[in-house]
């Protein structure tokens, strides 16, 4: 019988301090995770996706043209901004297209910006391939392609419209193709819209 008693004793007692660190830890938890949602939220990084019109003044004379190539075409970017004061990361597609030839490029890398009233400033590096499709008028033959490596260093100027909303006044980038055994320098401007996810 006190063996009994004192078991229940000890049951009792377990039982009051498993209540109690439950307690415990439910006011730690009710306390410290909303401060840790909220922190968490705050810290959450903004996206912009920049789409516009681009063009491409393309090296092609290495390419056997008889001069260089001017190509109208796209520029569609994805940027994570504000990683680390300002350091950021941004993937670029940009396609552009003559009769004679298309080129496509594919690249990312990282990209650091700046604010000054109202106004954003950014430079990057970017690193990719370049895909290069050499088009043949009249022919049903198989159109020669090139898949090669692609950088490009540049940057722009970006203005607010509204609180998500800004327009890419000029990027410039000086664009480095390798295509079908050569290397081309060519330079790639572009110019358009952003609009931004998140918080700054």
């Amino acid at each position: 019988m006190m063996a009994i008693l004192r078991m229940f004793i000890v049951q009792r007692r377990a039982a009051v301090r498993l209540l109690a660190a439950s307690l415990l830890c439910s006011f730690l938890c009710s306390f410290f995770c909303p401060m840790a949602s909220a922190q968490t939220k705050s810290k959450l990084p903004a996206v912009e996706v920049f789409g516009g019109y681009s063009h491409l003044r393309f090296e092609s004379k290495t390419l056997g043209f008889s001069d260089q190539s001017n190509l109208n075409g796209a520029n569609l970017a994805v940027s994570l901004p504000d990683l680390y004061e300002g350091l950021g990361v941004a993937v670029d597609v940009s396609g552009y297209y003559t009769r004679e030839m298309e080129e496509f490029n594919f690249m990312i890398g990282p990209q650091y910006s700046y604010q000054w009233k109202g106004i954003q400033l950014y430079g990057h590096g970017l690193f990719g391939k370049a895909r290069n499709r050499l088009r043949q008028p009249g022919s049903t033959q198989l159109e020669p392609s090139h898949l090669g490596r692609a950088i490009a260093f540049g940057g722009g100027v970006d203005f607010a419209l509204a609180e998500r909303l800004s327009v890419r006044a000029i990027q410039a980038d000086y664009l480095i193709t390798s295509e079908f055994g050569s290397t081309q320098h060519n330079i790639r401007l572009s110019t358009g819209l952003i609009y931004r996810f998140g918080k700054r």
